[in-house]
Parts: structure tokens; C-alpha cells; sequence
């Protein structure tokens, strides 16, 4: 099985980490220092488990080939430019597993329901994405351990292992439960689940409600800014 980890930050580069730990064909597109400090010394994970692996890295998506699977690690808004540059790698099987946080391009796709189709011009806008990545690719998964790039080529696990993988249409499919697989086998905690869009919005939810309430009590410490002191 030949992965493509596309947009190897602190998320895909962790996971092209594992994968390349555990001896599996991956390959990680990134850019710029990141992608430079990895060719020169690999993927440096610092953390409770701390390694160093060496994935193949590149900067161009043309030279990896066709992939089995295709991992989205880019941030939502950077789609619909990426999107119509992955042809080179995309084959007649390959699966395309989208990671992005939020409502993701095909939340309407193989939905069964009046929706079925329904594009969202917010997300996809003109439908770029949905016209270079069939439908029938796509597994949908949630991600929800935390990593962070500490600098460019080391990323620091800060906690979970946990990542859940779903066919769109509900079923329990051989390809789910085989990538599936291979993720526990490399470490990370892999759930197949026959509800991805119920638990998109479970994590939307918990975002909404942790992540200010995060900000807003965040205990100061020599990273942080000093906060001010409130006026008499």
C-alpha cells in the first residue's frame, strides 16, 4: 500500500512518521524549511514517544506516481487550488481520505437523502474539488490526537493517538476496515464508524466549547504573552 500524505504539517507529517517507522511506503508533500529540515534529517517526533523517521519527501506531486491512498493534510482553504494538481497520483482504486476540520466538500455526497449532491459554493467554490476527486474515492475521518510543528522538521505529540475512518454512504467496507488496519498496526487508534458526518459535528461542537474556553484560561508560562492587568 502506497501512501501520499499531501500537506505534511503537524498532522500529516506526524503520520507519515508512523508510517515510516513501521517500515510502510510513504511519501510526504510538503514545502519550503519544512520540507527542506525533513530531506536533510527526516521526521524528528519529540513527546512521550519520541523518533526519527525518514519518509521520502518531496515538493512535487507529479514525481510521487499513482498512490493507493491519498491523505489530505491542507487546511480546507487551500483545496480548491490543490485539488485539480492531484490527477498525476490518483489512480483507478485509489482512495482519497479527506482530514479537514468543519464541513468538509462532499458532506452531501453518496448522503441518500433530498441533499444528495448538494454543493456548498463556501467550500467548494465553482466545484473544483468535487469535479478533480470522485465521490467514490473519498473516506471521510476525523482526527483527534494533538500535534504541533515545534520547528520545521520536528513535530511534538502532545496527546491521543485516536482517528476515525467512515465510508460516506455508511457501510462497513473492506477499504475502510484494510486502511484501518494499517493505521493500528503503526500505532495510532483506529475506530471504522458507519456515522462520519455525526461525528464531524460531535468535534465541530467540542471545538465551539474548548477552544475559547482554552484561550481564555490558558495558564501563563514563558511562551505566553504576559496578559495585562485589568485597569482599576
Amino acid at each position: 500500500m502506497r501512501v501520499a500524505i499531501i500537506g505534511a504539517g503537524a498532522i500529516g507529517a506526524y503520520i507519515g512518521g508512523l508510517l515510516a517507522r513501521a517500515g510502510k511506503d510513504v511519501v510526504l508533500f510538503a514545502r519550503g524549511p519544512h520540507l527542506a529540515a525533513m530531506r536533510e534529517g527526516g521526521v524528528r517526533v519529540v513527546g512521550e514517544d519520541e523518533f526519527t523517521a525518514r519518509p521520502e519527501v518531496t515538493d512535487d506531486i507529479g514525481s510521487i506516481g499513482a498512490a493507493d491512498v491519498v491523505m489530505l493534510g491542507v487546511k480546507a482553504h487551500s483545496l480548491p487550488e490543490l485539488a485539480p494538481r492531484l490527477a498525476p497520483i490518483i489512480g483507478s482504486d485509489t482512495i482519497v481520505v479527506s482530514t479537514q476540520n468543519g464541513i468538509p466538500w462532499w458532506y452531501f455526497d453518496r448522503h441518500g437523502g433530498k441533499l444528495e449532491g448538494t454543493r456548498l459554493e463556501r467550500v467548494d467554490p465553482g466545484g473544483v474539488i468535487a469535479r478533480a476527486i470522485d465521490a467514490e474515492r473519498i473516506l471521510g475521518s476525523i482526527v483527534y490526537f494533538s500535534t504541533e510543528v515545534l520547528e520545521p522538521g520536528v513535530i511534538r505529540h502532545i496527546e491521543g493517538n485516536r482517528v476515525s475512518l467512515g465510508e460516506l454512504d455508511g457501510s462497513r467496507s473492506d477499504r475502510c476496515r484494510s486502511l484501518g488496519s494499517v493505521l493500528n498496526e503503526i500505532g495510532l487508534k483506529c475506530r471504522v464508524t458507519t456515522r462520519i458526518r455525526h461525528e464531524i459535528w460531535v468535534k465541530l461542537l467540542g471545538n465551539v466549547s474548548f477552544n475559547p474556553t482554552s484561550a481564555l484560561t490558558v495558564p501563563r508560562s514563558a511562551k505566553c504573552l504576559p496578559i495585562p492587568e485589568r485597569e482599576a
